[in-house]
């Protein structure tokens, strides 16, 4: 991977997010095995980059040895400040995630965290390379946690990293007036930019059946979703949850429960 074609650029081309967290980065700092120690963590690191090259970042992350969950994160970069602003992203989506949902943390998802408008990116192209920096970073400490064990059944509710509206429930505009076909366009609209991300960080996927009565969503999920206790919990709800947000405020999220695994669809019925 090649981190020498980075350029500067006007900050004007930022999301005004993105901005934010380069001017006041929350998670600058280090770690040291003496801290893990009096945490009874493992301390794991991942660099990338080099001074000579003018970009450098490590991240330093508490790691739970009993779940691979991630305590902690911080980082140390030297560099653009689009580098600086990537980091502390990442910090905010590593912290309590496994180290097996952080080996799927894309750059599109570093992007979306601090979007002012979905269609809009936060980070220019000329900044791609700070992006595939962090995501070596965190490639490097992820393969040190190998071999830790993972909790049994895990999910990450999509609403725990992304709050749309900060909670503020709207109606999509016309949305009475639009028909089935449209409204389903829509809610996989909002699926696609605002929850798949996320059930994707833990080998999950979700798809969409049928929309019935206007108000009630009948989901399938995929992969791990299919054999995860939160699949009919707090998963659930988070998808229900920011649909509310961003589409309708009555709508109500069923799971198909022939697609759960049989030990999930018992306890339901």
């Amino acid at each position: 991977m090649n981190h020498k074609k980075t350029h500067s650029f006007p900050w004007v081309r930022y999301s005004k997010k993105l901005a934010q967290k380069i001017e006041s980065p929350m998670h600058v700092g280090s770690y040291t095995q003496e801290n893990a120690s009096e945490r009874g963590v493992r301390l794991v690191t991942g660099t990338s980059g080099s001074f000579d090259e003018g970009n450098f970042v490590t991240l330093f992350i508490l790691v739970d040895e009993m779940d691979g969950v991630f305590a902690d994160v911080k980082f140390q970069a030297y560099g653009q400040s689009a580098l600086i602003g990537a980091a502390d992203i990442a910090c905010d989506i590593l912290i309590r995630k496994n180290y097996d949902q952080a080996k799927r943390i894309t750059a599109d998802l570093i992007d979306k965290h601090v979007r002012d408008r979905k269609e809009v990116p936060a980070f220019p192209e000329e900044t791609f390379a700070h992006l595939n920096m962090i995501l070596a970073a965190i490639d490097e400490a992820t393969d040190k946690c190998n071999g830790m064990p993972l909790a049994e059944s895990y999910v990450a509710p999509p609403i725990a990293e992304f709050d749309p509206l900060n909670g503020e429930q709207r109606i999509y505009p016309g949305w009475d007036s639009l028909n089935s076909k449209q409204q389903i366009s829509v809610i996989e609209e909002v699926i696609a930019q605002d929850i798949r991300p996320y059930i994707e960080l833990d080998a999950g996927g979700i798809e969409v059946l049928n929309f019935l009565n206007n108000r009630e969503l009948v989901i399938a999920y995929k992969g791990s979703c299919t054999s995860c206790h939160s699949a009919t919990g707090a998963t659930l709800s988070a998808i229900q949850q920011i649909l509310r947000m961003k589409v309708h405020p009555e709508i109500v999220v069923t799971p198909d429960l022939s697609f759960l695994a049989p030990h999930l669809h018992s306890q339901e019925t």
